[in-house]
């Protein structure tokens, strides 16, 4: 309508200058035209640089999440840090049948926090606000600008517990380097470990069978594992704070 009515009161602007600069109604039809001419305009720059007649309308979303980074024992999520390090892409999958990862967007519109939970299922709550008409009367008004559901912002909130943990790409790259050089390490760690409690719980009873030495060598071995995990899972809590 807006645009229109600017083409409108040109012309009429115009021709009531060209063909009737003689009449007695003109500088009236020039007042009328020039008003309708400079209103019109003046909305529209309102619409556009003031979302004159808009409305706010958020939208929120939940998805669940799944670690981004395979390590045993670890639930990442995993962020690329922009500039100075306040701004973050962060880098995180929804579904554990999901190969390719997704990132948050590098938009100064679009903000991410991670929020600490004692809820068990991590999950990404996102919330878009986009510019709609406030009523018909405007959506009439603005006809033909195609603004409306205009993108307003977004904010991601990355609602996690406290079993998570969030590292940077080059933080958790090198985890995983460490992790790799340390597993012979690891490995020869555990058989140690392992050794010493069956030679303890043969000595100390050497009447064991041999079903029953394989039991508790099970339950040593797992035991070990559990302790080299909450080991690996304490030395990423120390990265993540860093």
């Amino acid at each position: 309508m807006l645009l229109t009515l600017i083409i409108l009161s040109a012309l009429g602007f115009a021709i009531v200058n060209i063909e009737f600069h003689k009449a007695r109604l003109r500088p009236w039809l020039d007042l009328l035209f020039l008003v309708l001419l400079i209103g019109s305009v003046g909305l529209l720059i309102g619409n556009d640089k003031g979302h004159w007649g808009m409305a706010t309308r958020t939208t929120t979303t939940h998805q669940t999440l799944t670690t981004t980074a395979d390590l045993p024992g670890a639930n990442l999520l995993l962020y690329q840090p922009l500039g100075n390090g306040h701004e973050k892409i962060f880098i995180y999958k929804t579904s554990t049948q999901q190969k390719k990862s997704l990132t948050t967007s590098a938009d100064v519109r679009t903000t991410s926090n991670v929020t600490r939970t004692k809820e068990k299922q991590a999950q990404l709550v996102t919330k878009t606000q986009r510019y709609v008409y406030r009523n018909g009367f405007y959506r009439f008004l603005y006809a033909g600008l195609g603004n409306n559901n205009a993108f307003k912002s977004r904010q991601h909130n990355f609602k996690v517990g406290q079993n998570w943990i969030v590292l940077s790409t080059k933080q958790a790259k090198k985890m995983q380097k460490a992790a790799k050089a340390s597993q012979a390490q690891l490995k020869q760690q555990l058989a140690s470990a392992v050794k010493a409690k069956m030679q303890a719980a043969l000595k100390q009873n050497p009447q064991l069978t041999a079903a029953q030495q394989q039991a508790l060598q099970k339950q040593f071995t797992a035991a070990a594992k559990a302790q080299a995990q909450q080991q690996l899972l304490q030395k990423l809590q120390q990265a993540s704070l860093k």
